[in-house]
């Protein structure tokens, strides 16, 4: 008697890919570029989730190790507003989701190097061990007793922003939140009492999220009125950049507050803006000691250009959640590539 034909292996499952977010908010109202990039996951053959990842563990609801341990591929680049719960965010990639790392769940961008980012104390290592440009900037603690007088700061610290002005803003922020300019010491427009309230302002927000976050002192970089390039680059490779221009009356480089913004020519991008990113990313790949195949999931390189020598002055360096402008034409090869990051 003729055997019985082998049955047929059962199909392997689909890959599937959560997006962790801080808001209900679904995915589908976050713009034109998370509904790009949820579509060219799911023509790949991958299977995609939302889920806020506050209230963290334990509270009812929440998300436990259980639960990310049934995905292949964790992302955080729509995580917007972390920084509005910074210890419980903290607290939530140490307990939940680095575990779930060393189970074998891929995160994008992984969990240490998140945690790193998530301040913005790190441009001192990226000036300090990189030699990048960043505005003269100074970190000043919030665990102290009185707010201290934002002149006195200012001249005990060497004089930051004594020509320019300075810009203020906590070292754990997103879209311009809680950010100020006050004007040089020296000028007509500055206002000891206005500049007083800005500081008191910022201080005590920052002293409200966390004892980790400082307050952020840097020099006012007039290169910004023509505009704050974000030189982005996904799975490892550069992709596209976007030109930001603030509104005429404004600084901030965000549409929150009127920037106008626009896909960058290439001819047109800064060479040493894609030099820095490549250099940062080699950084971090260093920093964390992952190998020679990882690849970054995403990084979008803020800054501006000095006129008077041409260097480019680096903002910020986000790889936790930045809007990556996946919708833009030039970001084609880049979608693809940071596709096939989330379902390797």
């Amino acid at each position: 008697m003729d055997s019985l034909p082998a049955p047929a292996p059962a199909p392997a499952p689909a890959r599937r890919v959560l997006f962790l977010k801080t808001s209900t908010k679904p995915l589908s109202l976050m713009g034109p570029s998370s509904t790009l990039l949820i579509e060219a996951l799911h023509k790949k053959g991958l299977q995609t989730d939302e889920r806020s990842w506050y209230p963290p563990h334990p509270a009812p609801e929440s998300i436990t190790l259980e639960d990310l341990t049934s995905y292949h591929s964790i992302t955080f680049v729509v995580c917007w507003d972390y920084n509005l719960y910074i210890t419980e965010f903290s607290k939530f990639l140490q307990d939940v989701v680095l575990p779930a790392q060393t189970a074998g769940v891929k995160v994008v961008n992984p969990v240490e190097l998140v945690g790193w980012n998530s301040n913005k104390v790190y441009l001192r290592d990226l000036e300090t061990d990189l030699g990048v440009v960043i505005p003269k900037t100074m970190f000043v603690d919030t665990t102290g007793g009185e707010i201290p007088a934002f002149q006195d700061v200012i001249l005990s610290h060497g004089g930051v922003g004594l020509d320019s002005g300075v810009v203020i803003k906590p070292s754990v922020s997103a879209s311009a939140k809680e950010t100020h300019r006050i004007p040089s010491l020296s000028s007509e427009a500055y206002d000891p009492a206005e500049a007083q309230a800005s500081w008191a302002q910022v201080y005590n927000y920052a002293r409200s999220l966390s004892p980790v976050v400082k307050v952020m002192i840097q020099a006012f970089e007039p290169a910004i009125k023509s505009g704050e390039y974000s030189v982005i680059f996904l799975g490892g490779e550069y992709s596209h950049t976007i030109l930001k221009r603030p509104a005429e009356t404004d600084f901030r480089a965000t549409e929150e507050y009127g920037a106008q913004n626009g896909e960058l020519e290439d001819s047109k991008v800064p060479e040493e803006g894609k030099e820095i990113g490549r250099k940062v990313i080699e950084y971090v790949r260093r920093k964390f000691g992952y190998g020679e195949e990882w690849k970054l999931g995403y990084l979008r390189l803020d800054g501006v250009v000095r006129p008077d020598n041409g260097r480019f002055v680096v903002i910020e360096a986000e790889m936790l959640e930045p809007y990556v402008y996946l919708n833009v034409e030039g970001a084609k090869r880049g979608l693809e590539r940071f596709c096939e990051v989330l379902g390797a």
